[in-house]
């Protein structure tokens, strides 16, 4: 099955409002596995450029991806490669691992790169909706 086309952050119809929590959060850890400062101002599409181009420099790219988006932690001493084809990349598992210890999930660190997405997903969701909604986003 075909994947569907993603557009462009810029032409989202919450590009202008301020990032997510989760964004922000994960921006948060790629800002300091990359040495730089973290940015709490931007927006979601500026957010989500962002991400990209943190990711990608860490992947030794230049040019940022919606599509290349991983969880990533300790991007600074580990790689983020692959295990095995279509397996997790190093820096998805460890993110994984830490939202599962968060929340009281089950780990396994043998996920497709796929399903370690859906698996993060799901677990994010379960610690939004565990949050209060007069909680600070930060």
């Amino acid at each position: 099955m075909p994947k569907p086309l993603e557009r462009p952050p810029e032409e989202w119809k919450s590009a202008g409002e301020p990032m997510t929590d989760s964004q922000a959060s994960f921006l948060k850890r790629l800002s300091a596995d990359a040495g730089e400062e973290f940015d709490a101002t931007l927006s979601k599409a500026a957010a989500s450029r962002r991400i990209d181009e943190l990711l990608n420099r860490g992947k030794g790219g230049s040019s940022p991806s919606t599509s290349s988006r991983r969880a990533k932690k300790g991007a600074a001493t580990r790689p983020a490669k692959a295990k095995a084809a279509g397996g997790m990349s190093e820096a998805q598992s460890a993110y994984l691992q830490e939202l599962a210890e968060e929340e009281g999930g089950d780990f396994d660190p043998d996920l497709r790169k796929e399903e370690g997405a859906r698996r993060i997903g799901e677990l994010l969701i379960k610690q939004m909706a565990r949050r209060s909604p007069t909680e600070p986003p930060f």
